[in-house]
């Protein structure tokens, strides 16, 4: 976990990134609403118009508008250019755990404790659509990202998929024709599945930004991904390691992961697939509440009780080595490379084994270090960072004959513990065990 940038405040309940800028907001149980630059590391406006706690809030992707739903009943829309609130929706009767656009139509959805979700049109400033089944507070509500489906999670233990393909083809229908608000029908939306899985109150479900699969958090401790086809869903792993409630959870953007954060004060990041788990991050005194993830960069962020942290799984920059003047070796796409800056061309040494347990965060080394001491062959010490309950570190030599003609091995020479580095033709400096080493 790379920490970007830091913040000491208040509760924190919601976060949302902004789609282009170096920019996030988070909204406070105090009722405030901020707008930081985690590039600049500074505040850069305070809004504040709700009474009460603001728990949900969204950034739409195109338009200069964010949404805002607090414990005031109220969703509020939001001028980001101007500054100010441009209108208030009043039709929930409690609390809003959860506000979010559509990525496409001029919706706005809500989940509220009053058991109900509703979607609004922000551009004629109607409720076009109520959703009611689910029997106690509705904690979240999302839009699928690829088909016409929403996710609600409730204390009423269930995770519930709605269809409201029907809505959409009547709003495509009704545009540019006298539709009234009062045209549209609860029944526009209809319940596709419910997904009861969980022991206790749901708090928190999401649907993958690509794939047919939805996350679930509970405060029976565990994570569960299900898969869902048709009218039917059934689970695809269930995910144990946390102490206390799961408050908020997402798949991330671009690996096969899960985030999660709890009451026991972590944050734990899963390869669901293997069903392997990672602490992110452990603090003293603080629960954290909720987290989101950039939709096109490596950012995440997590709220908690006194701020929030912007954060990385991994760094973006290959490790670089410099061979000669005009050559580099550098490993991408799991494979050790030769990048020649005169010619502008690259060529490929081997793939990079990478037999770790948690591939994701391993995609490549740490870094790479050259032999410059032995001119008669190409010689690599590769750097690697365990990421497993039992941390440790590791590296791999990979040594290539100078002369093109000469047939080259793709394993590596050896492969010990620790980091390692040349200091001579033939010798390594190894560090491991706290001890340094020296190995010929």
């Amino acid at each position: 976990m790379r920490t970007r940038y830091e913040v000491k405040s208040s509760r924190v309940k919601g976060l949302c990134f902004h789609p282009t800028l170096p920019w996030i907001m988070a909204t406070f149980h105090n009722g405030n609403i901020n707008l930081y630059d985690y590039a600049a590391k500074r505040l850069i406006h305070h809004f504040e118009e709700h009474v009460g706690p603001v728990r949900g809030i969204d950034i739409h992707r195109t338009q200069p508008l964010f949404v805002t739903g607090g414990d005031d009943f109220k969703v509020k829309l939001w001028n980001l250019n101007e500054r100010r609130s441009l209108y208030t929706f009043n039709s929930h009767n409690d609390y809003i755990r959860t506000v979010q656009f559509h990525w496409e139509l001029p919706w706005i959805l809500s989940a509220s404790d009053d058991q109900t979700i509703r979607i609004f049109n922000w551009q004629n400033r109607s409720c076009i659509a109520l959703l009611t089944g689910h029997s106690h507070y509705v904690m979240s509500a999302f839009f699928s990202p690829e088909e016409s489906l929403i996710i609600s999670s409730s204390l009423d233990e269930s995770v519930r998929i709605w269809d409201y393909s029907d809505l959409q083809q009547k709003y495509s229908s009704s545009r540019g024709s006298a539709t009234r608000p009062s045209d549209f029908a609860t029944t526009d939306v209809t319940v596709k599945i419910i997904i009861d899985g969980h022991e206790k109150p749901v708090n928190w479900a999401a649907f993958h930004p690509k794939k047919r699969l939805v996350v679930s958090g509970a405060d029976d401790k565990t994570i569960k991904v299900w898969r869902y086809q048709d009218t039917r869903a059934w689970e695809v792993e269930t995910l144990r390691g946390h102490g206390h409630n799961v408050t908020s959870c997402l798949f991330h953007p671009r690996h096969d992961l899960v985030v999660s954060v709890s009451e026991d004060k972590t944050v734990k990041m899963w390869d669901y697939n293997n069903n392997f788990m990672l602490n992110l991050c452990k603090r003293d005194t603080d629960r954290f509440w909720v987290v989101c993830a950039h939709a096109t960069l490596n950012y995440l962020a997590a709220g908690h009780d006194t701020g929030f942290t912007v954060f990385k799984l991994e760094s973006d920059r290959p490790p670089l080595a410099r061979v000669t003047a005009n050559m580099l070796a550098m490993v991408t796409k799991h494979e050790l490379q030769l990048h020649d800056l005169s010619a502008g061309s690259t060529s490929a040494l081997c793939p990079v084994n990478i037999a770790v347990s948690c591939e994701i965060l391993n995609n490549y080394p740490k870094c790479i270090h050259y032999n410059q001491f032995d001119i008669s062959a190409k010689a690599f010490a590769l750097n690697y960072r365990e990421v497993t309950p039992e941390e440790f570190r590791r590296f791999q030599v990979f040594v290539f004959p100078s002369s093109t003609k000469e047939k080259a091995s793709k394993e590596p020479s050896f492969s010990e513990l620790g980091h390692a580095v040349f200091i001579g033709k033939d010798k390594l400096c190894v560090c491991k065990d706290k001890q340094v080493l020296i190995l010929e």
